[in-house]
Order: structure tokens, then sequence, then C-alpha cells
């Protein structure tokens, strides 16, 4: 049941009018609303609990020899609301709750290579792929050519699959009562572009 209570639903409110006042300020450039609100800050569902946060990045850092500066939320739980751009979801402004899962994203260049470098090795192995995989590997290679990489998409049988898959549901729920997923971004350039791209999609119908 989605639960959201007087005062979160009032606070959150507030957090979106805020940022919707930011994409109507025109002195405020793209780039500098994706640094102030989905990369600066302490995430909305640990704003009572920063030491908590801390402890998730330094988790999710010890997993991928990074540092936690490298690990970020992003999503409503970075924000209190949704600025999802897929408009078939209606997720548009969506507040946080107890449904809403966590979305962490690690900034690694290594890290990105690390598994750049497997995948391609695992890849040339196969002979075939079926329908579905072959669907799957499309869509993989899109968000990669962006800079990103998305464990949803990884291939079936690739090896590392499950160790990702079996960490984050190891830590889900024993830092706040959320699902965390996680995806890696090449570097920051790739990180902010995709983020700036949908603020621009925002602010072009508002």
């Amino acid at each position: 049941m989605n639960q959201i209570t007087l005062l979160n639903q009032q606070e959150i409110e507030q957090k979106i009018y805020k940022f919707q006042s930011a994409l109507n300020d025109e002195t405020l450039t793209d780039e500098v609303i994706v640094q102030k609100y989905i990369i600066h800050g302490t995430p909305y569902v640990f704003k009572n609990n920063e030491d908590g946060y801390f402890d998730l990045k330094s988790n999710i850092a010890n997993f991928f020899d990074e540092k936690p500066e490298n690990i970020h939320m992003v999503g409503s739980g970075k924000l209190g609301f949704s600025i999802s751009p897929n408009i078939k979801q209606n997720k548009l402004w969506r507040p946080f709750s107890e449904e809403s899962d966590i979305d962490i994203v690690i900034v690694s260049e290594k890290g990105f290579v690390k598994f750049w470098e497997e995948l391609y090795n695992f890849n040339i192995s196969l002979t075939s792929r079926n329908n579905k995989e072959e669907e799957k590997y499309q869509n993989f290679l899109k968000y990669f050519f962006k800079g990103w990489l998305r464990p949803d998409l990884f291939p079936f049988r690739y090896y590392n699959k499950d160790r990702w898959h079996d960490f984050f549901r190891a830590i889900s729920y024993k830092y706040t009562d959320h699902k965390i997923s996680a995806a890696v971004y090449y570097n920051y350039n790739f990180f902010e572009k995709y983020h700036i791209q949908n603020i621009k999609n925002l602010r072009s119908v508002k």
C-alpha cells in the first residue's frame, strides 16, 4: 500500500515546488540544476541519517573497489519525488513512498572498463543469441553508447551478473526499508549529460 504521511506529503510538495521553481528560473543553467539537486546534498531518504548514507556508500564503494564520493543516489530516493521521463509509466512528480526503490550510480572509469572487458570477452565466446537475448543485447548497446552500464541488461549467462545482483539483494532493506539497485557510468561527463538532457526535456514541457 502506498502510504505517505501528511507531514511527508507536505514536505515533498514543498520540494517539488522548489524544484519546479528552479526549472522556471532562466538564470539557472541545466548543468547547475543537475549539480545542485541531483548530485549535491543528502538524499531525501537519508534526511535524518547522514551517517547511514555514508555507510551505504562505503559498503558499495568497497564492493566495487571505489571511493565513497563516486557513489551517488539518484531518482526519487534522492529528491523525494520522481523526475522520470518515462511517460508511459506516469512517474513524473510521483512522491517517494514505501513502494519506491533506491537507485544508485557508481561513477567509475576503472569499474566501467573492468566490466567492459569482461563483457567483451564473454560476448565474443557466444556463437548465437536467441531473440530475447538479442533484444536485450541491443538495449544494452543503446545505454552502453551513452556511457552507462545497466546490470538488468547484462547477458543472461554473464558470470558476474549473479554476483552483482546477490550483493544488492544483500544490502537491500539493510540501511532503509527499500530495495536497492545500481548502474555504472563511465565518468561524470556521461552522468551529467544524461541528467542534463532530462532537465532540458522537463523545461521544454513545463
